[in-house]
This record gives C-alpha cells, sequence and structure tokens, in this order.
C-alpha cells in the first residue's frame, strides 16, 4: 500500500488542524437514527474509532484481519527523544480493543537492525504466524534495505524464520531497496514486492525464510519500466499462480511525474507476454499518478486505487491488461472529494457484491469511497458514496490501509496525529431495533413455613405494552437462604427446567396485555429467612426494567420440632433409641423409626414408614405411602385426599387409622 507520510504530517500532527466541516462524518447517537452504510460503527470501541499510541511518533501503514477477526497493523514508531526508528505492531480484538494476548498489551517494537525500521505490509499465515515486510539500514552504510521479519502468533519473533527471525535481501542493483506489500500463496510460499534502485523488486520466500530458487533462478526479480524510476507498492495472486504488482512508473524528481504500473508475473518468476505483450503497463491520468492497492475480481479482471495530483483515482484491467471500458467508459474514474483539497486512495478492498471500496486521505481527515461495478459512486454510501472521518479530534489524518471483515464492516487503518487510528464503518443499514416491550413480574408466597412443608410461590409476568407483543419470554427463578431445594415449577405457558436451587422458564410470546404464571414450589430443610427471587426478560428491550423483579420472602421454622430431616430425594432414614421425630421430606423415602415413642413425616412421595418399637405416629403425606405400626399402641395417618392409594397397617397393639376412603387398612380397628 502507497502511505501518505509527509513531513506535514509531522509537522501537523500533534498541533492539530481545523477539520473538513462540510463532508465530516457524524455519529448518530445509537437508537435515535437508523445505522446506514458509512456510518461508524458504535460496537467499535463505543464510538467507531480507535487511536493508540506507542509513546512517540507513530505510524500505521499495513494491515491484515486474522480469521478469528482479529486486526493486525504494522507500521512505526520513533520516540521523541530518540531518532531511532523502529518496526511497531498491535493486534486488536474484533470490538476494537488491544489484544493483550500478542506481546505487550497488544503491541510489540522490534529493533530489527539500529537507527531506521520501517515495516509497510502485513500478512497473516494460515499458522497463524505474522510476516511483515518493510525496510531496514546497512549498518555500515546506512542504505535503506528490503527487509521480512515473521512473528509468531504471541508477538515474539520467530527464530525459525531467517536469521533471528529476519531476512534481509540484496537485488544488486545498487541503490536502495525496500519491501511494501506481502501476499502468502496457498503453497506456504511468502511473495513480497517493493523497489530496489529504479525498478519493481520482487522476491519469493520458502517457509524457513530462504530464497525460493524455483522462481527466477534465485528467488529475485527487477523489473524496470520506460520513463523513470518505478515502485511497486502492493501486490495481488492470482488463482492460476500468477503475480500482479501494482505502484508508479516514470517518476522523475523533481517534477514528481509518474504514472500508474502494473507488471504481471508467471509463477516462475518470468513476466507474463499475455499481459499487454511485454507483461508491463502504464496508464496516465494527469503528472502525478500512483496506485496504492491492487485487487482481483472474481472474473479475473484488475482494479487499482491511488491518486492523480489531488485527487483519488481508480481504474479496471481485463484479464489481457488493456483498460476495461465498462468501468466509468474509459477504465478509469478520479474522485474529487471537497474541490481544492488534498485527495489521495492508498488502498481498497472488494465487497462480495463487487462494490470497490477505497480509502485514503481527504484534506487531513480518513477518506472512504464506494464504488458500484461500473466505477460510478454508490450513492447509498456515506453522502454521495463519500465519507471523511476525523480520527483524532482535529489532527491529521490517513488512512493508509482498508480490508472488510467476515460481517462485510469496512476497516480502514492509517495515522491519528502522531498515534495509529483504527475506523470501522457500516457496509448495510441496521435494521432499527424492536419496539420495547414493558414486562413486569409480581410474586406471592407464604410468610411463615416449617421444615416439613412445601412452599408454593405464585409468580405472574405480564407485558404492559399496549402495542407490542414479548417475544422469547424468559423467567429465571433462584432460591437462596437457608438449605431447600426448588422441587417443581409449573407454568401456564411453556416449560421449565430445574437445578437444585433455581428454574428457567420459557414462557413463549405474551401479547399486549397478555399473562402468565408459573407455581413455584420448594422444601426447606432448615430454620431462616427462605428468599425466592424471580427475573423476566424478553428478545425485546424493556426501557423500564424496574419492575422485571420480584422477590418473596419466607421465614422457616421446626414447628414439627424435627430432629431427623431428610432431603428432597430418596432417603433411607433410621431412629434412635430414644422418642425421634423423623421428617423424611420429599422423594420415595424408607424410614425405620427404631425404639421409642417417634413421629413420623413421610412428606411428599412414595415412602414406607415402619414404626417398629414404641407408641408411634405415622404420617405418609402426598403419595403412595406404606405405613406399619409394628408394635405398640400407634396412630397413622395416610390422608392425603387420594382414595385408594395408601395402605395403613397397625400391627400388633391398639392402633388408631385414619385413611381416605378406599386405603388399604390392615389391623386397623
Amino acid at each position: 500500500m502507497y502511505t501518505f507520510t509527509s513531513g506535514l504530517r509531522r509537522a501537523l500532527g500533534r498541533t492539530g488542524i481545523a477539520a473538513a466541516t462540510g463532508l465530516a462524518l457524524v455519529l448518530a447517537v445509537p437508537g435515535l437514527a437508523l445505522a446506514a452504510p458509512g456510518d461508524l460503527d458504535p460496537t467499535f470501541d463505543g464510538d467507531g474509532r480507535v487511536v493508540t499510541d506507542f509513546g512517540g511518533y507513530d505510524e500505521s501503514r499495513g494491515m491484515a484481519l486474522q480469521p478469528d477477526g482479529k486486526i493486525v497493523t504494522v507500521g512505526l514508531v520513533q520516540p521523541y527523544e530518540s531518532g531511532e526508528v523502529d518496526f511497531a505492531l498491535a493486534r486488536y480484538n474484533p470490538n476494537g480493543a488491544l489484544d493483550s494476548g500478542f506481546g505487550t498489551g497488544g503491541k510489540v517494537i522490534t529493533d530489527v537492525r539500529g537507527s531506521e525500521d520501517y515495516a509497510n505490509g502485513v500478512a497473516v499465515q494460515a499458522d497463524g504466524k505474522i510476516v511483515v515486510v518493510g525496510r531496514t539500514s546497512d549498518p555500515e552504510t546506512l542504505n535503506p534495505e528490503f527487509t521480512v521479519v515473521r512473528y509468531n502468533p504471541d508477538g515474539t519473533l520467530d527464530t525459525g524464520f531467517g536469521t533471528g527471525g529476519t531476512v534481509v535481501t540484496e537485488f544488486g542493483t545498487g541503490g536502495p531497496s525496500e519491501a511494501f506489500s506481502v501476499k502468502v500463496q496457498a503453497n506456504g510460499g511468502i511473495v513480497v514486492v517493493g523497489s530496489s534502485g529504479a525498478a519493481f523488486a520482487l522476491a519469493r520466500y520458502n517457509g524457513d525464510g530462504s530464497l525460493d530458487t524455483g522462481f527466477d533462478g534465485d528467488g529475485r526479480v527487477t523489473t524496470a519500466f520506460a520513463g523513470g524510476a518505478a515502485t511497486a507498492f502492493d501486490v495481488a495472486l492470482q488463482s492460476d499462480g500468477k503475480i500482479v504488482a501494482a505502484g508508479r512508473a516514470g517518476y522523475n524528481y523533481p517534477a514528481n511525474a509518474s504514472d500508474f504500473a502494473l507488471a504481471r508475473y508467471n509463477g516462475d518468476g518470468s513476466l507474463d507476454t499475455g499481459f499487454d505483450a511485454d507483461g508491463r503497463v502504464t496508464t496516465p491520468f494527469a503528472d502525478a499518478d500512483v496506485i496504492g492497492g491492487v485487487a482481483l475480481q472474481s472474473d479475473g479482471k484488475i482494479v487499482v486505487s491511488g491518486f492523480s495530483d489531488f485527487d483519488f483515482a481508480l481504474a479496471r484491467y481485463n484479464p489481457t491488461g488493456t483498460l476495461d471500458s465498462g468501468f466509468s467508459g474509459d477504465g478509469k474514474v478520479t474522485t474529487d472529494f471537497a474541490g481544492g483539497t488534498l485527495d489521495r486512495s492508498s488502498d481498497l478492498a472488494l465487497q462480495s457484491d463487487g462494490k470497490i471500496v477505497a480509502a485514503g486521505i481527504s484534506h487531513a481527515d480518513f477518506a472512504v469511497a464506494r464504488y458500484n461495478l461500473d466505477g460510478n459512486l454508490d450513492g447509498g454510501f456515506g453522502t454521495g458514496g463519500k465519507v471523511t472521518t476525523d480520527a483524532a479530534n482535529g489532527f491529521f489524518d490517513t488512512a493508509t490501509a482498508v480490508a472488510l471483515q467476515p460481517d462485510g464492516k469496512i476497516v480502514a487503518s492509517g495515522n491519528a496525529g502522531d498515534d495509529r487510528g483504527l475506523v470501522r464503518y457500516q457496509v448495510t443499514a441496521t435494521p432499527p431495533p424492536p419496539p420495547g416491550v414493558d414486562l413486569s413480574v409480581r410474586k406471592t408466597g407464604p410468610t411463615t413455613v416449617s421444615i416439613g412443608d412445601r412452599p408454593t410461590y405464585s409468580v405472574t409476568v405480564t407485558n404492559n405494552s399496549t402495542t407490542t407483543s414479548a417475544t422469547g419470554v424468559s423467567l429465571s427463578e433462584t432460591l437462596s437462604g437457608p438449605a431447600a431445594s426448588v422441587v417443581s415449577a409449573t407454568p401456564s405457558t411453556g416449560t421449565c427446567t430445574l437445578t437444585a436451587t433455581s428454574a428457567s422458564c420459557s414462557l413463549g410470546t405474551l401479547a399486549p396485555g397478555a399473562s402468565a404464571t408459573v407455581q413455584i414450589a420448594a422444601e426447606p430443610r432448615a430454620v431462616g429467612a427462605l428468599s425466592d427471587r424471580a427475573t423476566v426478560g424478553a428478545t425485546q428491550s424493556d426501557p423500564d426494567s424496574g419492575n422485571n423483579t420480584a422477590a418473596a420472602t419466607t421465614t422457616v421454622n421446626n414447628a414439627r420440632g424435627c430432629t431427623r430431616i431428610g432431603t428432597s430425594g430418596n432417603d433411607t432414614l433410621n431412629g434412635t433409641f430414644g422418642p425421634d421425630v423423623i421428617c423424611a421430606l420429599g422423594g420415595d423415602d424408607t424410614v425405620n423409626a427404631g425404639f421409642g415413642g417417634d413421629t413420623v413425616y413421610g412428606g411428599y412421595g412414595n415412602d414406607r414408614l415402619d414404626g417398629s418399637s414404641g407408641n408411634d405416629a405415622l404420617n405418609g403425606g402426598p403419595g403412595n405411602d406404606n405405613l406399619i405400626g409394628n408394635d405398640g399402641n400407634d396412630s397413622l395417618n395416610t390422608v392425603d385426599n387420594v382414595s385408594g392409594n395408601d395402605t395403613a397397617n397397625g400391627g400388633s397393639g391398639t392402633d388408631t387409622c385414619t385413611t381416605d376412603s378406599g386405603d388399604t387398612r390392615i389391623s386397623c380397628p
């Protein structure tokens, strides 16, 4: 990518300049307006913008997206108190926060070879390793040299690449060399483009950093263009293995004249003569014409963006290298953002629908333009197809790279004052949030119960909205306090699932004004204050959430005088030699009261209660119970208002049996 980093930016980076108010993008307050294509994405760090300070003069020159959505940016940092320039990398999570799993707090600074190390481009390998290209200075001559550095996914240098993670390549041109862009081939080959001397320079590396001798014999290629110096700023890889390098040619200083320039190479590094006969194409627009980015359409056409003098400039070429007349009539487009301002595109990306996104600078702000397939600006994006963003509140800002996330959102990276900036834009209209609802929950329950009781709480959920149905209504119930269990949850509509101390209910849809009820039964096992808390929610937002929660508190005592207490599960309980009060609680329990005059409460479930010796009082409770008095004068009670489901067997002694009609009575007077 071409990076606009003139002395103007260094001079204005901290002092700031007046923003171009006519086209400045204003972020709408979420919820007050429909999010439109080109709007800043408020889910990205709150306002769609991130500024990162490396502690000096910073530049971001390249960007790559990982498959997991993380964003890697590369550039340079120069501490204010030092003249030394180092590689600087940052990795961000998809929400815009720095990734703490990368380097130190998401940032990595590398002094590669000494005084001046510039990182210009980046690519992410399939294994997650990060390849960064740029230039470093020869320690003796201080001449810039073509440099590749590879990092592990955690930001440490990959010592299995080159020497300590670094490869420096000489092209033998006798002039300065610099790498600007990198792509990784499907077979792992690393293709790097830039310049050496006055020519395009390409190199292809194996996975270990060695030059690939299958590429022009020694892994290196230089290509000169007529009329002046040439530099490749970006590269694209065709599916057939061919390589397209793009930049400028015919550059003459101090006139600053140049043309768009492309070269296409076969997989072996030779120029492709099927591309404009000699493998090279130049296209003039005005005077200073430079390609910053190149991308390939699915039909094989080549799209480039850059600038012509002070305007965005794009061109589209047929696979043969001729300009595509289906693109704006002559294959070329220029875009002026505000008239007389500095407008330059550094990079581009292609959407899945074929639309073209170009990013760069307008005046002193991030600038993004979107074009239709025919080359016309997309009027559905921003204002007339264009958006500018003040990334750093009045400082000099420029986007140097752009990419599309898997969900289609546009991420532009670059420079924000003396720091690096990252901005994310919407690409489609975001539907307005569904109308809110007003859910309320009301709970009633007993104030006092005893161990052995099952308090039931009645929960009523109501949709108080007069216009909107509440969908996906859910109720969460939580029991807290002394030992207790949720034993059942019965909704009037929908379903509930239970844990030991909670219930989660899906109640479906509630029409305006409609209600649903849930009956919650609990079983306490200890004395104290038992609290049952209910919270309701729905798919829609609820602006009045103050009535979404209700609680009921119940005092639990031991009115029955329980000395042995079971659980809500299936228990086997044995009494002592003395008089016991056994409260078996829920579940299918087996109780042997033992000696002494005992009192047994079977509770809920199908229980077997055996009084054994002594004068015992056996109480079955709800369920199919079998009560056996055995020895002694016993009292047996199977009343649960269900006929014929229980058995009372008095055994020896003078016993009293109280039963429902139809219950089996044995040895009962």
